[in-house]
């Protein structure tokens, strides 16, 4: 199946090509990391780099976690257009793809502005997605987006 565009067809809600698009560079995230680490150390409980997969990567952290992940940026438009074209359910988007997040990190809630300002240094954009509660025996999670609500 090859679906209905080309690599060159110009789609005008990406703003360029669907090859442009699919091979756009990914970002190297190493340096922000490293600078986070030497900043902020022990405050920092875990970081996950979701490029080349979905937001749910992280219920390989700890135990007994329940991750809220309800202030998340909306997708990309690529991820619309995967989305729409593809016939993929949005709890499915979430689970495989980035969605637009590359990285995060998990720290005390009293170092969450320094490593924003750290982000930001980098000229990346930075926000908070959610939070980490005490959860039951297994990791879980809950995504509350503009296209729903889903429990991992």
């Amino acid at each position: 199946y090859t679906g209905r565009f080309g690599l060159e067809d110009h789609v005008d809600e990406l703003g360029m090509t669907v090859g442009e698009a699919l091979t756009s560079p990914t970002r190297v995230f190493a340096p922000v990391a490293a600078a986070v680490l030497e900043r902020m150390g022990e405050a920092v409980h875990g970081m996950v780099h979701n490029t080349g997969g979905g937001l749910t990567k992280c219920l390989r952290l700890g135990e007994g976690l329940k991750y809220m992940k309800d202030t998340l940026p909306e997708p990309d438009p690529i991820f619309t257009l995967i989305q729409r074209e593809g016939r993929v359910e949005w709890r499915e988007m979430y689970e495989d793809f980035n969605m637009g997040v590359g990285f995060e990190f998990f720290v005390d809630p009293d170092s969450v502005d320094e490593v924003l300002s750290v982000a930001e240094g980098f000229g990346i954009g930075a926000q908070v997605m959610g939070r980490c509660e005490r959860g039951g025996e297994k990791n879980s999670m809950v995504i509350e987006s503009e296209h729903g609500k889903f429990s991992y």
